[in-house]
């Protein structure tokens, strides 16, 4: 639970930096809120395949070779050829929106995995999301700063860049409410 509420810490002290700051990749405007994102995709080349100890020796896009272990609940390892790409698709992204004054901050997490079926190319994806709300519990105008309060009674100070126009109606009692989702999709291929 220390962990959780540590990544929480941190994605809310992100999300304010980054949502009612300076966007990262992909930045669109919502009716009521801000979703950034960036997704990344790395193809690797198999050149060699240790079946018994279930390791994958890649040739990653910058010419650097890696090993890889491959762990048991990876269905269909044998149907893995040295000459197939695997290919790894990284997605992030993070919603952010003001909620209405005294809305109850909460807190929650969600994850999906799916993995190939029996005798298919191995390949599978999970997406995972974590949803917090903080209630503002402090602003300081001049110094772009905004104390949050967490839900589980944490306070947490962040600055706010120049470039948020939201930081100027921002009242106390408002709830900040944000989504970090992450994603991540990997499938062999034949080329």
């Amino acid at each position: 639970m220390k962990t959780r509420m540590n990544i929480v810490l941190i994605t809310v002290s992100m999300v304010v930096a980054l949502a009612l700051g300076a966007a990262t990749t992909v930045y669109a405007k919502a009716a009521k809120g801000v979703v950034m994102g960036d997704a990344v995709v790395i193809t690797a080349k198999v050149l060699a395949i240790d079946k018994d100890d279930r390791i994958l020796t890649l040739l990653g896009p910058k010419e650097n070779v890696v090993d890889v272990v491959v762990g048991e609940e990876a269905r269909n390892f044998d149907q893995i050829k040295v000459g197939d790409e695997l290919k790894i698709t990284y997605y992030e992204s993070v919603a952010l929106y003001l909620g209405k004054p005294g809305t109850q901050p909460e807190e929650d997490a969600g994850l999906v995995v799916a993995r190939s079926a029996k005798g298919e190319k191995p390949g599978g994806y999970a997406v995972g999301a974590v949803d917090v709300s903080a209630t503002v519990v402090g602003i300081d105008k001049k110094n772009r700063t905004v104390t949050l309060e967490m839900p589980e009674g944490n306070v947490v100070t962040t600055e706010v860049d120049k470039s948020v126009k939201a930081f100027d109606s921002l009242k106390v009692g408002d709830s900040i409410h944000a989504r970090l989702t992450k994603a991540i999709a990997i499938s062999v291929e034949t080329p």
